[in-house]
């Protein structure tokens, strides 16, 4: 069964927020004073590409995409998860690549910010193929994040 990516709807949004990963939300916390359910309505409201990652019916993370300067092509990416997408890493992992691929043909860099604290969500991004920087201050906190990117090569 594969993992559907689907629009957002507000009780998808809803049960990511409810559901989210602790790390997610210590993250969300730290890098804006955002609890789940406000970060996620505003990567939401920001982003020109959304979607809801459902698996099994479950939904497991939500991944939105900002273009940024379109100069340089840089676009930010991110993605919030619920506890339900640790119960399928593998699915969740292997169909998530090519949603990064189709993000990269619209902004051939892609870039944010990770906790450092974050350490699946680290593993997770190296595996995609993000060049992991080493930490620095960021955030409302002014806490250790990893700046990461990833570029589309001709």
């Amino acid at each position: 069964m594969p993992v559907e990516f689907v629009a957002p709807r507000e009780p998808l949004v809803a049960s990511i927020a409810e559901d989210m990963r602790l790390s997610d939300a210590e993250e969300v916390w730290a890098s804006h004073h955002h609890t789940p359910a406000e970060a996620l309505r505003f990567g939401w409201g920001l982003s020109d590409y959304a979607s809801i990652a459902v698996y099994d019916s479950a939904p497991l993370a939500m991944l939105g995409l900002i273009r940024g300067d379109l100069l340089s092509g840089t676009g930010v990416v991110w993605m919030l998860a619920s506890n339900a997408s640790l119960r399928y890493p593998r699915e969740f992992l292997t169909q998530t690549g090519p949603v990064i691929k189709e993000m990269l043909s619209v902004c051939p860099r892609l870039c944010n910010y990770v906790h450092q604290r974050n350490v699946k969500s680290v593993v997770w991004l190296k595996r995609l193929g993000f060049t992991i920087e080493p930490a620095i201050q960021y955030g409302v906190d002014s806490e250790q994040f990893h700046p990461f990117h990833i570029e589309r090569y001709h």
